[in-house]
């Protein structure tokens, strides 16, 4: 038996495969189509480091089972290389853009192969090319003749030393992302995408895709969709002749009772219009030209402390209680979103809360909160009105508590208010019912609350409406409690700090709070109180009679804007417009695309802020496809993520010259069935990509109005250290070095094994010895194969299963694990079964493809292992092995666990635990006991 040389192995395969063409995916095939996808990557200079090939390794395992599972794979590849980068490289160097590109996508096209990933590379594509690019601009076109893309003055974050405009997301607190400057505002005229036409629907029909959760959420977020009002407050001065109203937009209508400031953003024009009228204007002028240096994103940090200027000498009316409140500019109020104006309730807001309290405005609670404690949903509810009180003890720093014998509770005293009793008078009785003490003083009176629970003791639900005193007790006098109350609860003398431990009940938590000066807001929906004749009322059902009191009518907004397009740089896409004298902006003809980059010496931006571009004036003059005048072309060029918006459209039609792709190929690809991708591409590139899609959709032009079935994610792999791979940090890992050290089978099972998929995990050199010895020990059981060798099965079939359920759901390290144990296991035996080897190797051989289509072949095959199909598990080998039992919750079925017979009764209970379904039900619950029957259920009771 030879050794194992994978140099050898690897280099034989990688040629085999691209000669044979076994991984081109077939137009239009009877085979079951899927479409795998991975971000193309960005060809640094620096060329690829271990982090980048981990989302590739993924997809790969899964292309290829899929492969073996019958379908026609397409798993395509190419090169998003416009960009910064590569342009400021070209500054420093003086080298072409198109050179550099050329020898970074060779060098990663290189290093892609020599890794042995299964990609059509006869589908690949190149964003600057301009066979590519044709048909970015043609895209843009098509916005552009829809009115989607048009041009804007507005204020941009610009960056002094790149000399260009920056998108938010390209700005790290306050700096610029790529260079490090410190980024200014500059108004200057840009190129928009009106991607907030597609806001609603960007953001309903993530209800129809599978994305992660947390992808959806930060698709929402960003999106920013806002259900309320819009309404009019109206602006008092001394000059009763001179009306004038600001409109204000409002997700809670229903607290405007407690609105006792409003906050204008500072650009908002009525602060310009009432400036004859605002007594303290030059202290407003100061704060503008402050608030105008900040940049959007660190206007709106949440724990940043806020700042404002009172507009002195104008006030405005609430138009709810008809009182007059005062009129604010503050910059964490942004005249982009909304209406530029926010009525703030700082009873109810955290954010208006801090500036109330800093400028010490007043503060009217008008939601008095519900909390909800497990009712018994087939129970209606009984309505009292109750008290709740915190007594404190008449020397010590302590408080009474209740804790109850017949159920979990620890409370303070809490009781029934009799009819014609007031509250006060209700709760001296309780507390001297309950605890047997006399004399008390009244020391504050708290909020009111409300709460919805199950009452034990009474086997009822219960509506209480609590009113919350504070006491203290004037000295030591108390009598002898019942014998009924001694039953039901002992007294305790607690700390604060013990109070916090093991109180668990809302309402009380709220009150202790409170107690301790940690005033909070509440911002849930509740019972209105302070709102007139809407008091009583349940919040969230009084919203649209409140509405409609005040004259607002029902409104729904978005956090997001309009796509900022344009940059002022050379290395992209030239937007293919042209400007005329008479005709205005004039889209270039379609016979006329691309509009290619022209060649040039200097790529150094202009310190007027235009694009090198703008100096070549052969290129910028031109006649006007309309009127055939005298006329210039547009300079700007697009951002680099114009084309990764539709880049996996071309891959299903790369090669066509007669539009971006065939309506047949999209018909029988699109939507992508999986696409994976870094954690920081989840929001906007996604956002964009879905937008892009969805006007393409509109034009009949794609067949479906999403792009993607499937969205996941995977973490970044570290330094040493758990720090960021980074050149300047000297830690970058080049994954040449580990290939031809440990070969490509080896760097695949590492990058799989080292930590979960989704979790940033540390590189680590000593760990990857362990994936390599693991594959001599494969390569070296070959010698111990016997052909007519009766095996017992199920420990193959148990790992069929396991890796296969693995693989599907991104577990590729347990996958790894599983296929470590079986070779642990069956290299105790003196011979094995030649069928439990082919077997392991064929759900090997996405993890490790050279090495198992090499043993593939000495096992005496033609056909490719990649061509095989992948192994069913036969269910009756492994039934035995494996049980399903019930957890139930206090006597209740609430989960199913899978567990070995041989599991005792520690695992087994480690297992129940560990499920989702019952976390979520034990999560914060004293548990008292945990019952097992063998090999039949658990049972968790609290």
């Amino acid at each position: 038996m030879k050794e194992y040389d994978h140099k050898k192995i690897e280099k034989k395969w990688q040629t085999i495969w691209e000669k044979k063409g076994i991984y081109r995916a077939q137009n239009n095939s009877k085979k079951k189509k899927f479409y795998n996808l991975i971000e193309f990557p960005y060809p640094s200079g620096d060329g690829m480091h271990v982090g980048h090939i981990r989302s590739n390794t993924a997809m790969d395992i899964i292309s290829r089972k899929r492969r073996m599972e019958g379908f026609n794979v397409l798993y395509p590849i190419g090169w998003d290389a416009f960009g910064l980068p590569t342009e400021n490289y070209a500054i420093k160097t003086g080298k072409q853009p198109a050179v550099i590109t050329k020898k970074n996508t060779d060098t990663f096209r290189r290093q892609l192969q020599s890794i042995g990933f299964s990609f059509d590379w006869s589908r690949e594509i190149n964003t600057t090319d301009p066979k590519y690019y044709k048909w970015t601009q043609w895209i843009f076109l098509q916005f552009f003749k829809k009115g989607l893309a048009y041009k804007a003055k507005m204020t941009i974050n610009w960056c002094p030393k790149d000399k260009i405009g920056l998108a938010n997301e390209e700005v790290i607190d306050g700096c610029c992302e790529r260079c490090g400057t410190q980024v200014e505002q500059r108004e200057k005229e840009q190129w928009m995408l009106a991607i907030t036409k597609y806001a609603d629907r960007l953001y309903k029909d993530l209800d129809d895709v599978d994305y992660l959760p947390q992808i959806k959420l930060g698709q929402r977020n960003w999106i920013g969709k806002s259900e309320g009002a819009e309404i009019e407050f109206q602006i008092e001065f001394p000059d009763v002749q001179r009306p004038n109203s600001v409109k204000i937009f409002t997700t809670r209508p229903d607290t405007i009772f407690g609105a006792t400031y409003l906050v204008l953003a500072p650009e908002h024009e009525l602060v310009q219009k009432l400036k004859s009228q605002i007594t303290n204007w030059k202290e407003i002028e100061n704060y503008i030209r402050e608030t105008k240096n900040k940049t959007e994103i660190e206007r709106n940090v949440e724990d940043k402390i806020k700042t404002g200027v009172e507009l002195k000498g104008i006030k405005a009316v609430n138009p709810a209680t008809k009182k007059e409140i005062p009129i604010w500019i503050a910059d964490y109020v942004l005249v982009t979103y909304g209406t530029g104006a926010i009525m703030a309730v700082p009873a109810h807001d955290e954010r208006d809360f801090a500036f109330a309290k800093k400028y010490d405005l007043e503060i009217i609670n008008v939601i008095e909160p519900v909390y909800i404690d497990r009712p018994k949903e087939d129970l209606s509810f009984i309505e009292r009105e109750a008290i709740h009180a915190i007594v404190k003890h008449w020397k010590e720093d302590k408080y009474l508590a209740l804790k109850w014998k017949k159920v979990n509770w620890l409370t303070f005293i809490t009781g029934g208010v009799e009819s014609g009793e007031n509250t006060k008078d209700a709760a001296i009785r309780e507390i001297q019912e309950e605890t047997g003490y006399q004399n008390l003083k009244l020391i504050k009176e708290f909020p009111r609350s409300h709460s919805k629970f199950y009452h034990e003791p009474k086997k009822e639900n219960r509506f209480a409406h609590f009113s919350n005193f504070y006491f203290q007790l004037i000295n030591d006098e108390q009598k002898e409690l019942s014998q009924e109350e001694q039953e039901i609860h002992e007294l305790r003398w607690m700390t604060t700090q013990e109070l916090e431990k093991e109180m668990t009940i809302g309402g009380a938590l709220r009150d202790l709070e409170n107690l301790q000066g940690k005033e909070k807001t509440y911002s849930g929906t509740g019972i209105l109180t302070n709102s007139g004749k809407f008091d009583g009322f349940d919040s969230e059902k009084a919203k649209k009679e409140i509405i409609k009191f005040v004259g607002g009518k029902e409104k729904v907004t978005f956090k997001l804007r309009d796509w900022i397009f344009s940059r002022q740089r050379y290395w992209g896409e030239p937007i293919p417009v042209i400007h005329c004298e008479d005709c205005g902006m004039v889209p270039v003809p379609e016979k006329d695309l691309p509009v290619e980059l022209p060649k040039v010496k200097n790529y150094q931006p202009t310190d007027s802020g235009e694009s090198p571009l703008a100096n070549i004036s052969k290129w910028v003059n031109v006649k006007c496809p309309k009127c055939k005048g005298k006329a210039k072309r547009e300079t700007d060029t697009m951002p680099n993520w114009a084309g990764s918006s539709w880049y996996y459209l071309r891959y299903t039609d790369s090669k066509n010259n007669k539009e971006f792709a065939s309506k047949k190929n999209l018909k029988y690809w699109t939507p992508v069935d999986w696409y994976n991708g870094g954690n920081e591409h989840t929001t906007l590139h996604l956002l964009y990509s879905r937008f892009w899609h969805k006007f393409l959709f509109d034009l009949k032009l794609v067949p479906t109005s999403e792009p993607y079935k499937k969205r996941t994610s995977h973490g970044m792999i570290l330094g040493g250290g758990g720090v960021k791979m980074s050149k300047s940090l000297g830690n970058v890992i080049n994954p040449d070095d580990i290939v031809k050290t440990y070969g490509a089978d080896t760097l695949r099972l590492y990058e799989m094994f080292m930590g979960p998929f989704n979790q940033s995990v540390a590189w680590s050199e000593e760990a990857i010895i362990g994936p390599r010895r693991f594959l001599e020990r494969v390569w070296n059981l070959q010698s111990k194969i016997q052909k007519n060798k009766k095996y017992n099965e199920f420990e193959i079939e148990k790992a069929i299963k396991k890796v296969g359920e693995d693989i599907e759901e991104m577990k590729f390290n347990t996958a790894v694990s599983t296929l470590m144990i079986f070779i642990n296991e069956i290299s105790k035996l003196e011979s094995i079964s030649q069928m439990a080897y082919e077997k392991f190797l064929k759900i090997l051989s996405p993890f490790a493809p050279h090495i198992t289509e090499e043993l593939w072949q000495i096992l005496g095959y033609k056909k490719s292992i990649n061509q095989e199909s992948w192994p069913v598990f036969d269910l009756s080998k492994i039934q035995d092995f494996e049980l399903k039992i019930a957890v139930q919750i206090n006597g209740k079925v609430k989960a199913e666990i899978m567990i070995s017979p041989e599991d005792d009764e520690e695992i087994v209970k480690k297992k129940a635990f560990a499920n989702e379904a019952v976390l979520r039900h034990t999560s914060g619950k004293d548990i008292k006991k945990v019952f097992y029957v063998k090999n039949r259920l658990i049972n968790i009771v609290f």
